[in-house]
């Protein structure tokens, strides 16, 4: 009994720490972004004002979003009446990704809720999570909207109401005009709505979405700029889906680095068979070969933690080749554990699509993908017990302080020229 008092009181004062630190950086201006969060607002700023005077035609000259976030934003401008009041008042819009994610933790895992509050507190360190909050980013609103409509999808699977999966793509279509991206979530959804409901059910649902889709034709009237993303398809394919993987490796590090669930992983490399390591030695040999295709330019854009650190360390790509390899190993093995792993790389390759793709596309929204889509392994072991959200926190921790030397010294600022 006194030991889990003394547990409690740690969880307390490591979640009060946390939150405390973001408050903290809001009010100093930080942006672990390395800028990139500060330059959105500051270049969409003039949109939320002209929106707060009911005038809705100059986005197309500063966005090629969707403009909900700024809808949302200049509300919270004529109600602060600054700039600064306006961030403030977006702060605490934020908290609610926490609120929510802790409401689809609940749904999904039977754990102690102090542990499950703990393991939601450890995103107020992630860098470009902290950057999206303080800095009113449109990819965070996104996130909050998904995260409350999965909520009710979680409800819809427990109550079977018709009403909750409704309101579920009511708030993913929010996603969308929040963040166009989204889409590709949203017909995740209507897929798997597609599969287990009754055609006269499925029928509703799809009439449901087909009302929610009718704005999209006005925003796109107002912003016509909208539907210039998909000219931004990669011109190198080869080149954006590593970057992904090595991403993907990056995040999913720290939810192997634990007792339970690298075991299960070690245990799944030695069982594989010859011909599926005669085929990622081809794999490997194959990205060695054609590694100048993974060579961005002398302008180091985007590309992700592994993608930077191999041209401060080595100027040159050799670590981000081995990183995207081991991105897709470790998804091999995990998909084959977890079947329905495969949505979450489907959903993150098709939503990452751009020759130049930053890791806050990935930041939070595979973590928060992978914790909240389908109950896994990975996640349930991490929720075990103390210790391992402990060892979870400790990395994000430390990748929270590589950021912030990063953010006091600008190496990426630099690299980029």
């Amino acid at each position: 009994m006194i030991k889990n008092n003394k547990h409690n009181i740690i969880i307390l004062l490591l979640i009060f720490l946390t939150i405390t630190s973001l408050v903290l950086g809001f009010f100093f201006n930080e942006d672990l972004s390395t800028g990139g969060a500060t330059w959105d607002f500051k270049k969409t700023w003039p949109i939320i004002i002209s929106y707060s005077n009911l005038n809705f035609f100059n986005a197309p000259e500063l966005t090629r979003h969707m403009p909900l976030h700024y809808l949302i934003m200049s509300v919270f401008n004529s109600i602060s009446g600054s700039q600064n009041g306006t961030k403030l008042i977006y702060l605490f819009f934020s908290f609610l990704s926490l609120f929510f994610l802790y409401l689809n933790i609940s749904k999904i895992y039977n754990q102690k809720k102090i542990l499950i509050i703990f393991f939601c507190s450890t995103l107020c360190l992630l860098p470009l999570f902290r950057a999206s909050v303080i800095w009113s980013n449109a990819h965070l609103t996104a996130i909050i909207f998904f995260l409350i409509g999965n909520y009710f999808y979680l409800k819809s699977k427990e109550k079977g109401i018709l009403f909750y999966k409704a309101l579920n793509l009511l708030f993913l279509s929010f996603s969308i005009y929040s963040v166009q991206t989204y889409l590709i979530i949203f017909l995740f959804y209507l897929y798997r709505y597609f599969i287990s409901e009754k055609f006269i059910e499925f029928f509703k649902l799809f009439l449901f979405s087909g009302l929610f889709s009718l704005p999209g034709v006005f925003f796109i009237f107002l912003n016509p700029r909208i539907t210039e993303l998909a000219s931004l398809f990669t011109r190198n394919f080869y080149f954006t889906v590593s970057t992904n993987f090595s991403i993907i490796f990056f995040f999913l590090s720290f939810l192997i680095i634990n007792n339970e669930n690298f075991k299960i992983l070690l245990d799944k490399v030695k069982s594989l068979k010859w011909i599926e390591v005669l085929i990622f030695s081809i794999i490997f040999f194959f990205m060695i070969y054609n590694s100048n295709f993974f060579i961005f330019g002398h302008v180091h854009r985007g590309g992700g933690f592994f993608y930077k650190l191999s041209y401060f360390i080595l100027n040159n790509n050799y670590i981000f080749i081995l990183s995207a390899f081991f991105g897709l190993i470790m998804s091999y093995i995990i998909t084959k554990i977890e079947p329905k792993f495969l949505y979450i790389l489907l959903i993150m390759n098709l939503m990452c699509l751009s020759f130049v793709i930053y890791q806050k596309y990935f930041e939070p929204l595979f973590l928060i993908l992978t914790i909240t889509l389908f109950k896994n392994f990975l996640i349930n072991n991490i929720l075990l017990n103390l210790k391992n959200i402990l060892i979870f926190y400790i990395l994000i921790f430390l990748y929270f302080i590589i950021a912030y030397i990063n953010y006091l010294n600008n190496f990426s600022y630099k690299l980029v020229g």
